[in-house]
C-alpha cells in the first residue's frame, strides 16, 4: 500500500531550513546600509517571504535590483532572486544543485519579459550605475573642476532631483532657459582646477519682507542620495528644511550628508543687487595664479584699452564666443599647462566648463570679480504631474560677475556657442551632432537616445516617471523619512491616538512567530517514517533516483528497483516496510536498517558499474 499525503510532499528537514534561511540572513545583510539602498523594496520582500508569497517576494527583489548603486549589487540581488526561484521549484525533492540549474534555466526562459520590464524601469529612472565604490559621491557636482569634468557626466542619465512649483505668477512662465538648479560656488583658481573656498559663510537671514509674494517662487525639490551636503535652489534660494542653510554666496548647505531620498521645500526671490563688496571677497574674486596664461593677459590688455566699460567689455567677450569659430563638443583635445591660453588660441574646442572658466580668467583679467558656478540647467517637464525631472547630464557650469551697478550677474557663455543646448536641452543638443561625433559617445548616451527614436518610449518614460514621483510624495516625509508622523496623525483622528506605534512593530513580529512556528507544528507531524523515507530519497537523489512529483512511497521504490533489477525485491519490500511503518504496522528501526543495507548494495553497485 503506498502514500502520497502532503508530509510525504515535503521537503528534508534540512532542504527545507538551509534556503529560507540563507536568503533570510541575505537579506538582513542589506538592512544596515539603508541609506544607499532600496529598503522600502527589501523590507516588503522580507514581509512576503515571512507570509509565505514568494511570486510578491521576488517581484520585489526584481525591482530592488535595479534600483543598486553598483552592479556589484545587482548581482547580489540576482543571486537573492536564484535562491527565491530555487524556493519556489516545483520539485522541491530535488537537491539544491538541481533546484539552482532548474532556478537558471527559467531565468533563461523568462529573460525576453525580464528585458521588457528592465527597458520599463530604466525609463522610470532605475539607479544603475558603474561607481563601485559607496563611499564615492554619487551626483556629478563636486568640490572642484577642472576642464573635462562636467562633459563626463553627458553620459550619466542618473536621476538628480524632480522638482515640482507651486503655482504662482512667478512660475507660470518657466521654461527650461529660465532653470539653473545653483549648486556649488567656486572662487579659488590654480592656472587649472577651480575650487571651493573655504570655509563657509553661513547666514540665517530670512527672506527679505520688501520682495513682494508674487515675486516668490515656491516649490518642492525632491533630492536623490548624493553623499553630499549641498541642496539645489533658482537664483537667490531660502529653504526652511531643519538643519539646512544659506551661505552668504547663495549656495544651500545641508547639515548632514544626503544619504537618501531628502525632499525640502525652497522659496526663490530675483537676486537682489549686492551694489558693495567688501575687500576680502573682491580680492577672492580676481586672484589669478602669477604667471599664468599670459597670451590671454596680454589680449585682454588690448581688448580692455579699447572698451573701459565693465559691460561693454563683457559684451565684447561673449560676442567672440559667438562670432569666432568656436565649438561646443563633449571630446576637446587635453589642453597645455597654460590651459586658457591653449583654449581660446589653438584648440578653440570645449564644454561648459571651458567657456566658464577661459570667462571667468578673461574676466578677472579685466579687473572685474568673477566666480564659476556648478548645478544642473534645464530639466525634463513631466506635464502629468506638472514637475521637472533633472539628471546627471544635465549638469553645467556658468559664471557669475560682479558689476557696480547691477552686483552679481549671471553670464553664460554656452547659450552663444550652442543655444540650442540650454533653449531645447541635451538631448535636443546631441541630435545635432554628426553621425562621426555621435560615434564616440559612451554606449549609455547613444543606447538612451536611440530609445528615444522609438515610437511611444517617451509617453511610456513620462507615465513611469509620474507614478514614482507619485510614490514618492506619498510615502516619504519632507526629510526623505517614511511618514510615521502621518501616520500617528491619522490614528488620532480614528480615535485611536493612544495606540503607540510600536504595535505596528509588534504585529508584524507576531505574523513572523507565527509563520516560524507554523513551521515547527509542521515539521513535527510529520511521521519518524516519513522523516526516514525523506533521508533516503535524499541519497537517492545523488543516484539520479530521486521521487518525482505526486509519487507514492512504494511506487517510487518500485522504480528503484527496476533500474537495479538484481534488487528489484529488496526495494520493493523496502517500500512494504516504510507504508506498514507509517500506520503503525511495523518496526521503524527494522526498517531504516534495511534501507541502510540497501543503500550500500546500491553504491557497490554503482562503485562498481563506474
Amino acid at each position: 500500500m503506498g502514500m502520497n499525503t502532503p508530509a510525504a510532499d515535503a521537503q528534508p528537514d534540512k532542504a527545507d531550513l538551509v534556503i529560507p534561511a540563507t536568503l533570510m540572513a541575505a537579506i538582513m545583510l542589506v538592512l544596515p546600509p539603508l541609506q544607499a539602498q532600496p529598503w522600502w523594496l527589501v523590507l516588503p520582500c522580507l514581509i512576503c517571504l515571512i507570509l509565505r508569497w514568494p511570486m510578491f517576494a521576488f517581484a520585489l527583489l526584481f525591482g530592488a535590483m535595479t534600483y543598486a548603486d553598483s552592479w556589484l549589487v545587482a548581482v547580489y540581488y540576482l543571486g537573492l532572486s536564484l535562491l527565491l526561484l530555487m524556493r519556489m521549484h516545483t520539485n522541491r525533492d530535488a537537491g539544491s544543485m538541481v533546484q539552482l540549474g532548474n532556478a537558471l534555466r527559467q531565468l533563461m526562459l523568462a529573460a525576453p519579459i525580464f528585458a521588457v520590464l528592465l527597458v520599463l524601469l530604466i525609463a522610470a529612472g532605475a539607479r544603475w550605475s558603474d561607481r563601485s565604490s559607496v563611499n564615492s559621491a554619487a551626483t556629478g557636482v563636486s568640490e572642484t573642476m577642472t576642464p573635462g569634468d562636467v562633459s563626463d557626466l553627458v553620459n550619466d542619465r542618473d536621476l538628480v532631483m524632480r522638482v515640482r512649483f507651486t503655482e504662482s505668477e512667478a512660475s507660470e512662465q518657466l521654461e527650461a532657459p529660465d532653470l539653473y538648479w545653483r549648486g556649488l560656488v567656486l572662487e579659488d583658481f590654480d592656472g587649472r582646477t577651480w575650487s571651493r573656498h573655504m570655509p563657509l559663510q553661513l547666514t540665517l537671514d530670512p527672506i527679505p519682507g520688501d520682495v513682494a509674494v508674487q515675486d516668490r517662487l515656491q516649490y518642492l525639490v525632491a533630492l536623490e542620495p548624493t553623499r553630499q551636503f549641498w541642496l539645489y535652489g533658482l537664483h537667490q534660494a531660502y529653504t526652511m528644511l531643519p538643519q539646512a542653510y544659506r551661505d552668504e554666496r547663495g549656495v544651500l548647505v545641508s547639515n548632514n550628508q544626503i544619504r537618501q531620498r531628502l525632499r525640502y521645500p525652497v522659496a526663490s526671490i530675483p537676486p537682489i543687487p549686492e551694489l558693495q563688496l567688501d575687500r576680502r571677497t573682491r580680492e577672492r574674486n580676481l586672484a589669478l595664479p602669477e604667471g599664468s596664461n599670459p597670451q590671454t593677459r596680454q589680449w585682454v590688455d588690448t581688448l580692455r584699452s579699447q572698451q573701459a566699460d565693465d559691460h561693454v567689455f563683457t559684451q565684447a567677450v561673449l560676442r567672440l564666443f559667438n562670432e569666432q569659430e568656436y565649438f561646443y563638443t563633449l571630446t576637446p583635445p587635453i589642453n597645455s599647462e597654460h590651459s586658457v591660453d591653449d583654449f581660446l588660441f589653438n584648440t578653440r574646442q570645449g564644454y561648459c566648463e571651458h567657456y566658464a572658466g577661459a570667462m571667468a580668467f578673461i574676466l578677472r583679467s579685466a579687473g572685474i570679480p568673477t566666480r564659476i558656478v556648478t548645478g544642473y540647467q534645464g530639466g525634463q517637464y513631466n506635464a502629468l504631474t506638472g514637475h521637472w525631472s533633472v539628471y546627471e547630464y544635465n549638469a553645467h557650469a556658468w559664471v557669475e560677475a560682479w558689476y557696480p551697478d547691477t552686483g552679481w550677474h549671471r553670464l553664460d557663455p554656452t547659450a552663444y556657442i550652442a543655444p540650442e543646448r540650454i533653449l531645447l536641452g541635451m538631448d535636443a543638443w546631441l541630435s545635432t551632432l554628426s553621425s562621426e561625433a555621435r560615434s564616440e559617445l559612451d554606449t549609455d548616451t547613444r543606447v538612451r537616445m536611440r530609445l528615444a527614436e522609438i515610437p511611444g518610449y517617451q509617453s511610456v518614460r513620462i507615465a513611469l516617471d509620474a507614478l514614482e514621483f507619485g510614490w514618492t510624495l506619498s510615502i516619504y516625509d519632507n526629510e526623505g523619512n517614511i511618514r510615521t508622523e502621518e501616520l500617528s496623525d491619522w490614528l488620532e483622528r480614528q480615535g485611536m491616538g493612544n495606540l503607540p506605534l510600536w504595535l505596528l512593530a509588534l504585529l508584524l513580529l507576531t505574523v513572523g512567530t507565527r509563520a516560524m512556528w507554523g513551521s515547527q507544528l509542521k515539521s513535527q507531524r510529520i511521521s519518524p517514517a516519513v522523516k526516514s523515507y525523506l533521508r533516503l530519497n535524499a541519497k537517492l537523489q545523488k543516484h539520479d533516483l530521486g521521487r518525482q512529483p505526486g509519487e507514492t512511497m512504494a511506487a517510487h521504490l518500485e522504480r528503484v528497483g527496476k533500474n537495479r533489477p538484481e534488487n528489484l525485491d529488496q526495494w520493493q519490500k523496502l517500500g512494504s516496510m516504510f507504508s506498514d511503518a507509517e500506520y503503525g504496522r511495523g518496526d521503524i528501526e527494522a526498517v531504516r536498517r534495511y534501507a541502510r543495507e540497501l543503500m550500500r548494495s546500491l553504491r557497490r553497485t554503482s562503485h562498481m558499474a563506474n
